[in-house]
């Protein structure tokens, strides 16, 4: 396994690929017309149509990712897991890029409301099958706080345009389900049983009140733990085995794509393509962990994934507001034809999120670790310096 500082290349590429397919995917669906729409679309037409269109797909694959680093970072303390430090870190590495893109969304959304105010009222859903739905819009204080303490789609509407939000409230339940399970087992962590018992209580009170829907994410989120449990187990096949399940895996993984775009498979076997999806990836992301990345070979391709990985979660919640405020000024909420001009402006605004991506991850999230050490000096008298 190619790993650089605790990362994996191979993962890398596919989180890095996967917030590009979210972001192009949004691009796509409010500048172009829907592939039904378009004139007779050639090859490449049909391919960008493709790629673009796994956007729910690549979030369930963030997260299988997410089990695989966090809950196996659980598993990994084990008995000197501690929940200050697990907490501190979790909620710094969100709110550091979360709270700026708030703000940023608040601040794009008056631009909108002042040129297009249809495309915040929800009137574009369904023709963006994305954005604000009808009524559901909201940017108050309360919707405000609400997402920073991840009670989105919960106790409270996503904020403002940023409809991709939805997904980091799943993220932050899951990473409190999850060690609450464990340290009540008695897996990672130590305490007294009392406080075991206490544990139990709050993690029986939490799948209680959080929704099915998030509760369903979960069971995939918890594919990527098994897939850090079983590595160690799985580096021991033979390679020629190992070689054998990537191909299986990819196989797999493809016809679960193609699995969950089709209705009909979907109301004929009645098996949920989010689920099916999740372990589908887990399947192949184990059999290519388990072989090193070629980066002599590929040293430009290795370069761009990392680069790409790091700002992931900078780019997947920052785009959207944007991609609206595009839409909206640029060609007044009205989806165009996938000409050779429009798809060359279609690719221009492609590097102009990333590039925006890039600024909000370079403000904010690679200053992560460096908040990260003034709060835990600031709230922990021991390690301040004597005056």
């Amino acid at each position: 396994m190619n790993i650089e500082n605790g990362r994996n290349l191979w993962l890398d590429i596919i989180r890095g690929m996967s917030a590009l397919a979210v972001c192009l995917g949004h691009l796509r669906n409010v500048l172009l017309v829907d592939y039904g729409a378009s004139v007779e679309p050639g090859i490449l037409l049909k391919a960008l149509y493709a790629v673009t269109s796994f956007g729910h797909q690549a979030v369930m694959v963030f997260f299988v990712l997410s089990g695989y680093f966090v809950g196996g970072g659980v598993l990994r303390a084990g008995v000197k897991f501690m929940w200050r430090d697990y907490l501190s870190s979790r909620l710094m590495r969100l709110w550091v890029v979360l709270i700026p893109c708030l703000v940023l969304t608040w601040c794009i959304d008056q631009i909108v409301n002042s040129y297009a105010p249809l495309a915040l009222s929800g009137s574009n859903f369904n023709i963006w099958h994305s954005g604000p739905k009808p009524g559901e819009y909201s940017a108050s204080v309360p919707t405000f706080f609400g997402n920073v303490f991840f009670l989105q789609t919960i106790l409270s509407p996503v904020f403002g345009s940023n409809g991709p939000l939805w997904s980091l409230a799943n993220e932050f339940w899951y990473y409190m389900l999850f060690p609450l399970i464990v340290f009540t087992l008695g897996i990672a962590g130590a305490g007294k049983p009392l406080f075991r018992s206490l544990t139990f209580v709050l993690t029986a009170l939490l799948l209680w009140w959080l929704p099915y829907n998030i509760l369903d994410g979960f069971v995939i989120w918890m594919m990527g733990v098994v897939i850090y449990v079983v590595q160690p187990w799985f580096r021991s096949l033979k390679p020629a085995l190992r070689t054998f399940l990537i191909g299986l895996g990819l196989l797999f993984f493809a016809l679960a794509l193609g699995y969950s775009k089709s209705s009909q498979l979907i109301e004929r076997f009645a098996i949920n393509p989010d689920l099916l999806i999740g372990l589908a990836f887990s399947i192949l992301c184990l059999a290519m962990t388990s072989r090193p990345f070629p980066e002599k070979r590929f040293p430009v391709v290795a370069f761009l994934s990392r680069s790409l990985s790091e700002m992931s979660y900078s780019l997947y919640i920052s785009h959207f507001p944007l991609v609206i405020l595009i839409s909206s000024i640029a060609y007044g909420s009205a989806k165009l034809m996938p000409t050779g001009l429009v798809l060359a402006q279609f690719m221009g605004w492609c590097f102009v999120l990333i590039g925006f991506g890039f600024l909000i991850y370079w403000s904010f999230e690679s200053r992560t670790n460096r908040i990260r050490k003034i709060v835990r000096n600031w709230t922990e008298p021991s390690r301040r310096s004597p005056t």
